[in-house]
């Protein structure tokens, strides 16, 4: 447990560290169990924000709810569920793409599933973080009545500032992503896979890239989808 806990330190301070541990321990549980405990949180935490532009028929399934007192808890928890069943589904999913990957390059041959599934719910603790960053600015910069749209509650600057003539709110969060905090993302994706796999830095770095632009092209869909 203690090694557990110090892998999530070293993902800030030291990430090689910690991948070059999760290499010989492939241990994921207190990983994921911090990322659901994030998912819950931050469901609590945006709902008075996004429930601004939930769609019609959500919005009545939430009045019916409202009669028992419970339509903010029903809505976090649907949220938060769905977030967590999308992370499990992607953690699967990418880890078994990315071990017949490696098979098919003959990377790494030590290389197994468990090792990319433990090192998966550790680098995507990044992005509940950087969410997290993002909606503690919200109060700040945002009225409740000022959003309009789910781009509204996108607060730290990037490229989607830039593009103001652009119109498809995929697109513009997709842009909304592109950050500087994007960097640390790409970085702690480049260190595990050098680490584990064993590759270049040129091509962990190329490697990183691929899975962080998959990545958020998924959460992108997800919240543009499920307020659509």
């Amino acid at each position: 447990m203690r090694e557990s806990w110090r892998n999530l330190i070293d993902l800030i301070a030291n990430p090689k560290a910690t991948f070059t541990r999760l290499k010989s321990k492939p241990k994921y549980g207190v990983a994921f169990l911090v990322f659901c405990f994030l998912v819950v949180v931050l469901a609590w935490i945006v709902f008075p924000f996004t429930q601004r532009f939930l769609n019609p028929q959500q919005a009545s399934v939430l009045a019916s709810l409202e009669l028992f007192g419970s339509a903010k808890a029903a809505a976090m928890s649907l949220v938060a569920v769905s977030g967590i069943f999308l992370g499990i589904l992607c953690a699967v999913v990418f880890s078994i793409i990315l071990i017949v990957v490696s098979r098919a390059f003959k990377v790494n041959e030590a290389l197994k599933f468990k090792h990319i599934f433990a090192a998966w719910w550790h680098t995507i603790l990044i992005n509940p973080f950087v969410f997290f960053v993002n909606t503690a600015f919200i109060p700040v910069f945002r009225r409740v009545e000022d959003i309009n749209s789910l781009i509204d509650i996108r607060i730290i600057p990037g490229i989607h500032m830039l593009v103001p003539s652009v119109e498809n709110l995929y697109l513009l969060m997709f842009f909304s992503y592109i950050d500087l905090l994007s960097i640390w993302n790409i970085f702690v994706l480049t260190v595990a896979v050098s680490t584990l796999a064993e590759v270049s830095k040129t091509k962990a770095c190329f490697t990183a890239v691929i899975i962080w632009l998959l990545r958020i092209g998924i959460d992108v869909v997800f919240q543009v989808s499920s307020v659509s």
